[in-house]
């Protein structure tokens, strides 16, 4: 684990090939890797492709899990970028008869010397670069900085940053039937410095909606032998298009200080905002308690329908207090 490689390769034509151990699976990391050439080199997307994962390319890779595929390969894939980058440099700085390379720059596929533009563009160079045996290959490979493990004291620092975040969620509660809607879900979110706002946005969306079924309908359940009976999608819910809240407002939170440890000042999203499901179960409980507050309600989650009803009556007898009931769900 926390390990990447990946191999990039830059054509005579101006296009570049990048391939890593990364997996897309709708998370949006072919997107963002493809960015990480695009940003170094200063080109258009269109001359960059990601290839698909091939353990006889790039070996010995991590899972792609828990958010840090992008921070991973990206970081691998930027290691290698920046060795092409200096030897073109080089090449570019013996063209325009300069000894300094940090005065050679790319922008926008036009080659500046001292910020200036000149007439050397992006295909040129490589075909310069190549007519001088310069190799325009290179690997990368990244391994998460400063981790560390105490066995002794059985504390560790796991990871490079963490992510931070608050959320507030409404909820109604239907206090017959024990069914539930969810009204909002406004959440501040830490997204470092936002490398991809659009993918950020909906992998926000998308880890809301499956830590609400997480935390409200996903229940695991055995019978006395120890078999799995939520074994179907007709016992087992996962959440659907009904359980995604009727606004959902997100505020992206920016920080800066710990820049250099994720892809390109950027924090990991994806399985993070899965923790604002949390927040769903803790707006139904408070509704409950409104409701019925003489019950001693036990932390048990999902929050599922029975489990509301059972709040909603629990320790309440119904037959003396019927019309009370009726009349307080009326108001």
């Amino acid at each position: 684990m926390n390990k990447a490689a990946s191999l990039v390769h830059v054509y005579e034509d101006g296009s570049v090939s990048v391939s890593t151990g990364a997996v897309e699976m709708g998370q949006g990391v072919n997107t963002r890797i493809l960015q990480v050439p695009a940003e170094i080199f200063s080109i258009s997307p269109d001359k960059i492709k990601v290839e698909t994962t091939n353990t006889t390319r790039v070996a010995n890779v991590s899972p792609t899990a828990a958010s840090v595929g992008a921070d991973m390969n990206g970081k691998a894939t930027e290691q290698a970028c920046y060795i092409i980058l200096d030897r073109l440099r080089e090449v570019a700085a013996k063209e325009l008869k300069e000894s300094n390379t940090d005065l050679i720059t790319i922008d926008n596929e036009i080659i500046c010397h001292n910020n200036v533009p000149t007439a050397l563009r992006w295909e040129n160079l490589l075909k310069i670069a190549l007519d001088n045996r310069v190799d325009l290959s290179a690997h990368g490979y990244y391994a998460t900085p400063s981790l560390s493990y105490d066995p002794d004291a059985e504390r560790n620092t796991a990871f490079a940053y963490h992510a931070y975040g608050t959320s507030i969620t409404v909820v109604i509660v239907d206090c017959l039937r024990g069914n539930y809607e969810i009204d909002g879900v406004y959440v501040v979110h830490d997204y470092g410095k936002p490398w991809n706002p659009i993918i950020d946005l909906g992998q926000t969306e998308g880890g809301i909606v499956q830590g609400i079924g997480w935390m409200t309908s996903e229940e695991v359940m055995y019978d006395d032998k120890g078999r799995l009976m939520s074994n179907a999608l007709s016992t087992y819910k996962v959440p659907d298009i009904y359980a995604v809240p009727k606004e959902i407002k997100i505020k992206f939170l920016e920080r800066t200080e710990e820049e250099k440890l994720g892809l390109m000042g950027s924090k990991a999203i994806g399985e993070p905002p899965l923790m604002y499901g949390i927040g769903t179960y803790f707006a139904i409980r408070n509704a409950i308690k409104a409701f019925n507050p003489a019950y001693e309600m036990p932390y048990e989650s999902p929050m599922t329908p029975e489990r509301v009803l059972f709040g909603l009556y629990g320790n309440v007898d119904l037959v003396p207090k019927k019309k009370e009931l009726v009349d307080k769900i009326v108001d």
